[in-house]
């Protein structure tokens, strides 16, 4: 019976087989992850979040993916909707877009507009989509904790008009009010207590 050393060279020769399988594989993925963020020379992400609108139409129509993620699980409409673009969001939902997508902590659209404060987007996003503005990322925060956290007063009256429940804890049992409690936004604390 033969016993590999780590000397044997037909045993160093398959471990570095399996290396460069290993890589190959590696550059296949980021290979089709291209193809699949790309429509020509079109970055999907770099015009969403620029809110590129004419490069977003040409990506569209050379049969770009909207339903495609970044490293972070980042649709284009998740961050179209992060930097404020309500006019990208309508374009990309028009165009076939998931507006309730989540990204990798599952969060959706709504957190990051709450979270950054554009009162345009949320009012659009209210309007124009069917996402839950109750929903819970895997944390148990919802758009109305973000908005609370950052004192983004606008965006908690929207969303309290649009049903948002201020009750509602995260996994730390936080609440809207504890949040902006926490931060001293003694203003936030009254508007969420008493849905003013």
């Amino acid at each position: 019976m033969h016993t590999m050393r780590a000397t044997d060279p037909i045993g160093q020769q398959h471990d570095l087989g399996r290396r460069w399988l290993a890589v190959l594989a590696s550059l296949l993925m980021m290979v089709m992850a291209g193809q699949a963020v790309a429509a020509g020379d079109i970055d999907i992400f770099d015009a969403a979040r620029d809110g590129d609108n004419a490069a977003i139409r040409e990506y569209v129509q050379q049969g770009g993916e909207l339903s495609v993620t970044n490293s972070r699980s980042y649709t284009p409409f998740i961050l179209a909707a992060y930097y404020g673009h309500t006019d990208t969001l309508a374009l990309l939902k028009s165009a076939g877009a998931d507006a309730c997508a989540l990204d990798e902590k599952g969060s959706n659209a709504f957190m990051g507009v709450a979270f950054r404060g554009f009162d345009e987007t949320a009012r659009w996003l209210i309007a124009n989509t069917d996402c839950d503005v109750n929903h819970r990322n895997y944390s148990g925060q919802t758009a109305l904790m973000m908005a609370s956290l950052f004192g983004n007063e606008d965006i908690i009256k929207l969303l309290l008009q649009a049903g948002a429940d201020p009750s509602i804890q995260d996994a730390r049992g936080n609440t809207a009010q504890s949040l902006a409690a926490a931060q001293g936004l003694s203003r936030i604390v009254t508007l969420v207590k008493f849905n003013m």
